[in-house]
């Protein structure tokens, strides 16, 4: 029983976790990365041509701080709008709060924060224009910032993920009550062994 319930955990961590983070982050190839934002000049609005085939496009927009950054929940770092023949596609403010932070070209290099903008599903043939902006964060000094797009991201399948969460918590639950059971202070102990 303890194996089976150890095979459902991994199974859900796999499930719940891994597949997740394995889709918003590795699926589908780069088409590209562009510079949007380099200190002291302005933002750059950026206008890209995607094909239907592309789709669904994932994006990226990689941030370097001037110096030490603390995302905070509620501040905006930047503000991100894609638009398509003047109508807005997808608007985001973006806080890194759950972004990966990475050393650029070596591990004493500038630190850039990754905080995905989403999805463009489905992708309809044409030119789309990408416009980041400052947030408000207070004292937040930016040096650069870059969008990157993903094609053929794979989308989440949303029934996948509370599964997995789900057996998670079974397999927790049930290892917990293994557990109590072999340390069951109600049985009966063994009869004291009397010396000479």
């Amino acid at each position: 029983m303890r194996k089976l319930l150890l095979l459902l955990l991994l199974a859900g961590v796999a499930l719940g976790i891994g597949y997740p983070w394995y889709a918003y982050n590795f699926s589908g190839s780069e088409l590209g990365s562009w510079r949007v934002f380099d200190r002291p000049g302005p933002y750059k609005r950026v206008t890209v041509s995607l094909k239907a085939s592309d789709g669904p496009v994932r994006i990226f927009v990689d941030m370097q701080p001037l110096r030490n950054f603390i995302p905070a929940e509620g501040r905006t770092a930047l503000t991100s709008v894609v638009s398509r023949d003047g109508k807005d596609v997808l608007v985001k403010t973006l806080s890194y709060v759950n972004a990966q932070a990475a050393n650029r070209g070596s591990p004493q290099g500038p630190r850039v924060y990754r905080d995905r903008m989403g999805d463009i599903d489905p992708v309809l043939p044409g030119d789309y224009t990408f416009a980041i902006g400052p947030g408000d964060a207070d004292g937040l000094d930016v040096a650069q910032v870059d969008i990157v797009l993903r094609k053929g991201a794979v989308s989440i399948d949303k029934r996948v993920v509370p599964a997995g969460l789900t057996l998670i918590a079974v397999s927790i639950l049930g290892l917990m009550r293994l557990g109590r059971r072999k340390a069951n202070p109600n049985s009966t102990p063994p009869a004291p062994k009397w010396g000479r």
